[in-house]
C-alpha cells in the first residue's frame, strides 16, 4: 500500500516539474551579461536584473534579482564603478520573490511598482499562481516609495519612463518603457523559435488576462518607433522591437 501511494507522489512530482521546466526549455536562455541600448542585464540565476546609468554616480535597476546577497548586481554595479549608493530607484515589474530579493541592499533606492502590487511586493500576498497559492506568506520588509499607475510618464535622469499596466501573471505587473528598451517581466519570453511566448499558466494568476494584456500592449505601441528591444525576466532579450508584440496580437 505505502508502495503505491509512494510510487503516486513520484508520479506527481515528476508531473509538475515537467509542468514547470518543460515549457522554459522553449526559451531562449539570458545571457550572463548583455548591453542594450544603454542598459546592461544581469543574469541572477534564472531571472535578470537591470543596470540602467543615469548620470554620473547615479542609476536605477530594473527589478532587484533571486539573490537576497545582490551578489550580481553589485558586480555589475563595481564594473561600471558604480556603489549600491549609487542606485537611487528600483522599478519592479511585479513582487515575486525571484525579483524583489537585493532590494534591501539599496537602502537609500526609492522603490516604484504599480500600486496593484503593493500587497505581493510586501510579502502580504503570493498573487494567485497556482504554484504559489500554498507558499507561507513572508513580509519582505520592502516599503515602496512611489505608486505608480497606468499611463504614468516621468523623467529619471536622462530618460523618460512610461508604465504600462499589463495585469494577468500578478495583479499589478507592469512593462516600464525606458528609451529604446521595454522591460516586461514576466508577461513574456523569447521562444526559442523567436516568437513571444506566455509565461506557463502555472506561475499566472490569470492566464487569459496576461494574454488580453499582452495583445492590449501591442495596440498601445502599435506605432512606436522609439522601443528596439524587449527585455524578459527570464529568457533572452529580443531585439524586434514592437513587431513581436504584433505579430503575437495578430496571432492570439
Amino acid at each position: 500500500m505505502w508502495m503505491i501511494i509512494a510510487g503516486a507522489i513520484v508520479v506527481v512530482l515528476i508531473s509538475v516539474v515537467g509542468i514547470v521546466v518543460g515549457p522554459m526549455l522553449a526559451w531562449r536562455p539570458l545571457p550572463a551579461r548583455a548591453e542594450l541600448n544603454g542598459a546592461t542585464v544581469i543574469k541572477d540565476g534564472i531571472v535578470c536584473a537591470a543596470v540602467v546609468p543615469l548620470g554620473p554616480h547615479e542609476a536605477a535597476l530594473i527589478d532587484a534579482g533571486n539573490d537576497a546577497e545582490g551578489k550580481a548586481i553589485l558586480a555589475e554595479l563595481a564594473r561600471q564603478g558604480l556603489t549600491p549608493g549609487d542606485v537611487k530607484y528600483i522599478l519592479l515589474t511585479h513582487g515575486h520573490r525571484d525579483h524583489v530579493a537585493a532590494v534591501h541592499k539599496f537602502p537609500g533606492a526609492q522603490g516604484m511598482a504599480l500600486e496593484a502590487e503593493v500587497d505581493v511586493v510586501e510579502g502580504r500576498s503570493n498573487g494567485g499562481a497556482p504554484i504559489l497559492r500554498l507558499r507561507p506568506l513572508k513580509p519582505t520588509g520592502i516599503k515602496l516609495s512611489r505608486l505608480l499607475h497606468d499611463g504614468d510618464a516621468f523623467e529619471l535622469g536622462p530618460h523618460r519612463v512610461r508604465v504600462f499596466a499589463v495585469p494577468g501573471h500578478t495583479p499589478g505587473s507592469a512593462a516600464f518603457a525606458i528609451g529604446e528598451n521595454l522591460f516586461m517581466g514576466d508577461v513574456a519570453n523569447h521562444g526559442r523559435d523567436g516568437h513571444l511566448k506566455d509565461a506557463p499558466w502555472i506561475f499566472n494568476d490569470n492566464t487569459a488576462q496576461s494574454k488580453q494584456s499582452l495583445v492590449s500592449l501591442a495596440g498601445r505601441l502599435a506605432a512606436d518607433t522609439t522601443i528596439k528591444a524587449l527585455i524578459f525576466g527570464h529568457s533572452a532579450p529580443m531585439e524586434r522591437g514592437v513587431e513581436a508584440l504584433g505579430e503575437y496580437a495578430r496571432n492570439s
